[in-house]
Protein backbone atom coordinates (compact mmCIF):
# COMPACT_ATOMS: atom_id res chain seq x y z
CA UNK A 1 0.00 0.00 0.00
CA UNK A 2 1.24 3.45 -0.82
CA UNK A 3 0.98 6.21 1.72
CA UNK A 4 -1.09 9.24 0.88
CA UNK A 5 0.86 12.48 0.75
CA UNK A 6 0.20 14.97 3.50
CA UNK A 7 -2.20 17.72 2.63
CA UNK A 8 -0.78 21.09 1.62
CA UNK A 9 -2.20 22.85 4.65
CA UNK A 10 -0.60 20.37 7.03
CA UNK A 11 2.77 20.58 5.30
CA UNK A 12 2.82 24.35 4.84
CA UNK A 13 4.69 26.26 7.55
CA UNK A 14 2.68 28.73 9.55
CA UNK A 15 3.35 32.40 8.95
CA UNK A 16 4.84 34.13 12.01
CA UNK A 17 3.48 37.47 10.81
CA UNK A 18 -0.18 36.60 11.40
CA UNK A 19 -3.29 35.69 9.50
CA UNK A 20 -2.30 37.21 6.19
CA UNK A 21 -5.13 38.48 4.03
CA UNK A 22 -7.81 36.39 5.77
CA UNK A 23 -8.71 39.11 8.28
CA UNK A 24 -8.91 41.80 5.59
CA UNK A 25 -11.02 39.64 3.28
CA UNK A 26 -13.33 38.79 6.19
CA UNK A 27 -13.84 42.49 6.90
CA UNK A 28 -14.56 43.16 3.21
CA UNK A 29 -17.22 40.44 3.17
CA UNK A 30 -18.80 41.77 6.39
CA UNK A 31 -18.94 45.30 4.93
CA UNK A 32 -20.57 43.86 1.80
CA UNK A 33 -23.18 42.12 3.97
CA UNK A 34 -23.79 45.37 5.85
CA UNK A 35 -24.30 47.30 2.62
CA UNK A 36 -26.65 44.62 1.28
CA UNK A 37 -28.75 44.78 4.45
CA UNK A 38 -28.99 48.58 4.25
CA UNK A 39 -29.90 48.52 0.55
CA UNK A 40 -32.53 45.84 1.19
CA UNK A 41 -33.98 47.91 4.05
CA UNK A 42 -34.20 50.96 1.77
CA UNK A 43 -35.84 48.86 -0.95
CA UNK A 44 -38.45 47.50 1.48
CA UNK A 45 -39.09 51.01 2.85
CA UNK A 46 -39.70 52.22 -0.69
CA UNK A 47 -41.97 49.23 -1.34
CA UNK A 48 -43.94 50.03 1.82
CA UNK A 49 -44.28 53.66 0.79
CA UNK A 50 -45.30 52.73 -2.75
CA UNK A 51 -47.83 50.00 -1.94
CA UNK A 52 -48.76 50.71 1.66
CA UNK A 53 -48.01 47.08 2.55
CA UNK A 54 -47.36 46.68 6.27
CA UNK A 55 -45.31 43.51 5.82
CA UNK A 56 -42.77 45.45 3.75
CA UNK A 57 -42.32 47.82 6.68
CA UNK A 58 -41.76 44.86 9.00
CA UNK A 59 -39.16 43.43 6.59
CA UNK A 60 -37.50 46.84 6.50
CA UNK A 61 -37.27 46.84 10.29
CA UNK A 62 -35.83 43.34 10.35
CA UNK A 63 -33.25 44.34 7.73
CA UNK A 64 -32.26 47.38 9.80
CA UNK A 65 -31.87 45.18 12.88
CA UNK A 66 -29.70 42.81 10.86
CA UNK A 67 -27.61 45.76 9.62
CA UNK A 68 -27.17 46.98 13.19
CA UNK A 69 -26.05 43.52 14.30
CA UNK A 70 -23.60 43.26 11.42
CA UNK A 71 -22.27 46.73 12.29
CA UNK A 72 -21.69 45.70 15.92
CA UNK A 73 -19.89 42.57 14.73
CA UNK A 74 -17.75 44.63 12.36
CA UNK A 75 -16.70 46.91 15.22
CA UNK A 76 -15.75 43.86 17.29
CA UNK A 77 -13.25 42.88 14.57
CA UNK A 78 -11.11 45.98 15.13
CA UNK A 79 -8.40 44.14 17.04
CA UNK A 80 -8.63 40.87 15.10
CA UNK A 81 -5.28 41.19 13.32
CA UNK A 82 -3.52 41.99 16.61
CA UNK A 83 -5.15 38.99 18.28
CA UNK A 84 -4.15 36.62 15.49
CA UNK A 85 -0.58 37.88 15.09
CA UNK A 86 2.00 36.10 17.19
CA UNK A 87 4.33 38.31 19.14
CA UNK A 88 8.09 37.80 19.28
CA UNK A 89 7.99 37.38 23.07
CA UNK A 90 5.47 34.54 22.79
CA UNK A 91 7.61 32.40 20.49
CA UNK A 92 8.78 29.13 22.03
Amino acid sequence: MSERPASRSAAAPRSPQGPGPVAAVHRILIVAALLCAVVYAAWEANESRRTGEGAALVRCGVALLAAAGIGVYLRSLRGLAAKLTSRASEKP
